[in-house]
């Protein structure tokens, strides 16, 4: 099988390939290759007994081909020793046939390493000669590992040429019983419908998965089974179709819970999930299915699937606007990709000191034949050396980079509470403005019922009237002035801070008129909160435009007092 490709969002364009599709598709053309020694050996522990105990060439050769071969998916690394070991030993005994079978192998390690460039200069080395040493079984192989290496790079027309030609030595009639040639032929034909859906040509990847489909059914492959539904749901999903997409995520799933198959029940939540996710209407199942993924994915250690379920749960909760549970998923995609990275580090340096053994004994034994080339292989020595450093600093830039956009994700967040604490201080604010205009508007209202009651009462009350009426206007009016102009100065700090920075000039009268004028309130509920005329107001409003130097211009006094806030 091969994972339908997904969205990472990771920078790089390989991070378009499925992690778990990568994996698989290595697997098949490797793996398949030691099922017929099986039946030969007890075990990897018993070939490596077995060749310290001998000092036979073509003995230790036979078993560092057998184990290179046994330990290609397990342990990458090691497999890469023994191919090398045997590549030296091959050489020395002179069969040209066991000679290129150490180099396939040592190739397949530097395909499984992740080293596409090596790999693919051994593979077309071989290449040529696959026929006459190995047979169309073995140039089968090949041509479908070259194919997988222009799929990991996107290169998906030269990948189609690769597996068609690799399909040539894997034919099944309908009588063929060989099942290792059966399921070769079924991921081939995946891989091919694979490469159709990323070009968009939905009508030929559904061909070849179909084709791929009974294959795997035909020898009752349940993993195999599981894959290609899954990529024949994200073939739907690709076209819009939802509905169908689900049907035959939902089908793999099942299969995978029967099997037991742990990263595969995983991927199927994180694909489940995503496509909840991008339907926006039921948010909380794909929040369970990304849940799960997360936990099975941790207890496995799969964390590869771990950091892309804890991204889309990121992405799931900011969209929800839990920013609490949202931070928690940022974090542990974080320590996820921290961890990959201290992973990935580590195989690169592994792989480095790898090759610069390999390259080592390979200059040793020519050294007296090819004594030039040591200075050429000691500069591309060096050029790898300088590369790596620079991708490891480049790694290094980009996890800092992820940690500034999370500390601007934070800054963003306090922002926003700040400024949902400036909006409910202004509607307090708004609320004793109103309370302001309704306390003197009951004052002008009691003071002329006082005017007229005064006409009418004897010239003993008129005193007492007229006490209250200088009462009324004289304490009440400058409390309520003095406490708006206090509160608004707790709302508005920057605001006052900016207009007496740039108008030192200003009166306390109109440093007020400001204020009213910022929250934008006409010359009437000015008027009814001063009791100062209109025409007074308006006359104070021409003097504060000449104050701010706004006189001759275009420019509104209001607007004009909005921007000092910023």
């Amino acid at each position: 099988m091969n994972y339908s490709l997904s969205d990472h969002s990771l920078s790089h364009k390989k991070n378009r390939i499925d992690l778990l599709s990568k994996q698989f598709i290595l697997l098949i053309f490797t793996f398949l290759l030691s099922l017929n020694c099986y039946s030969q050996i007890a075990n990897t522990d018993s070939l490596e007994g077995a060749l310290l105990r001998t000092d036979d060439p073509k003995e230790r050769l036979n078993i560092t081909l057998l184990l290179s071969e046994l330990s290609i998916n397990t342990f990458p690394q090691q497999s890469f020793k023994y191919a090398d070991e045997a590549l030296r030993l091959a050489e020395s005994l002179g069969p040209d046939s066991l000679v290129y079978k150490a180099n396939f192998y040592l190739a397949t390690a530097y395909l499984e390493l992740g080293n596409y460039p090596r790999a693919l200069q051994l593979y077309q080395k071989l290449i040529k000669d696959a026929q006459k040493y190995i047979g169309l079984d073995m140039l089968s192989r090949i041509n479908g590992n070259i194919g997988n290496i222009y799929y990991f790079q996107l290169d998906f027309n030269k990948a189609l040429t690769y597996y068609n030609e690799a399909l040539k030595g894997f034919t099944v009639t309908a009588a063929e019983t060989n099942r290792k040639k059966i399921l070769l032929r079924a991921t081939l034909l995946n891989n091919i419908g694979n490469c159709y859906n990323e070009e968009k040509e939905y009508d030929k990847a559904a061909a070849f998965y179909n084709e791929s489909l009974g294959l795997n059914k035909r020898i009752n492959h349940l993993g195999g089974i599981a894959n290609v539904l899954t990529d024949m749901g994200q073939l739907y999903r690709n076209q819009g179709q939802d509905d169908l997409a689900l049907k035959y995520y939902n089908e793999a799933l099942t299969l995978r819970k029967n099997n037991d198959d742990k990263l595969g029940l995983v991927r199927s939540y994180i694909k489940i999930g995503e496509l909840y996710f991008s339907q926006q209407k039921d948010l909380n199942t794909a929040e369970k299915y990304f849940k799960d993924a997360v936990d099975l994915g941790s207890s496995i250690g799969a964390w590869e699937t771990v950091n892309e379920a804890s991204s889309s749960l990121y992405k799931l909760y900011k969209k929800q606007g839990k920013y609490n549970e949202a931070l928690q998923s940022l974090e542990l995609n974080k320590q996820v990709n921290d961890s990959l990275f201290n992973q990935e580090r580590t195989r690169k340096i592994a792989e480095l000191e790898m090759q610069f053994d390999f390259d080592q004994k390979r200059r040793f034994l020519d050294a007296n034949q090819k004594e030039k080339e040591l200075y050429y292989w000691i500069g591309g020595i060096g050029l790898l050396l300088s590369l790596t450093i620079v991708s490891l600093l480049f790694l290094l830039q980009r996890n800092k980079a992820r940690n500034a956009q999370l500390e601007q994700l934070k800054l963003q967040l306090e922002k926003r509470n700040l400024e949902d604490n400036l909006k409910i201080k202004d509607k307090e604010l708004t609320t004793n403005v109103i309370h302001l205009l309704n306390k003197n508007e009951l004052i002008n209202t009691i003071s002329t019922k006082l005017v007229e009651l005064k006409k009418e009462v004897g010239e003993d009350s008129q005193k007492a009237v007229q006490k209250i009426m200088l009462d009324l206007q004289s304490n009440l009016q400058p409390e309520l002035l003095e406490e708006f102009e206090f509160r608004f100065q707790q709302v508005h700090e920057k605001f006052y801070k900016n207009l007496n920075e740039q108008f030192p000039n200003l009166t306390p009268s109109e440093r007020r008129l400001c204020a009213f004028l910022k929250l934008n309130m006409t010359t009437k509920e000015i008027s009814a909160i001063t009791h100062q005329n209109a025409k007074s107001i308006d006359v104070a409003r021409t003097r504060l435009r000449k104050k701010l130097n706004l006189t001759g211009t275009d420019h509104n006094l209001v607007n004009f007092l909005a921007y000092l806030d910023n």
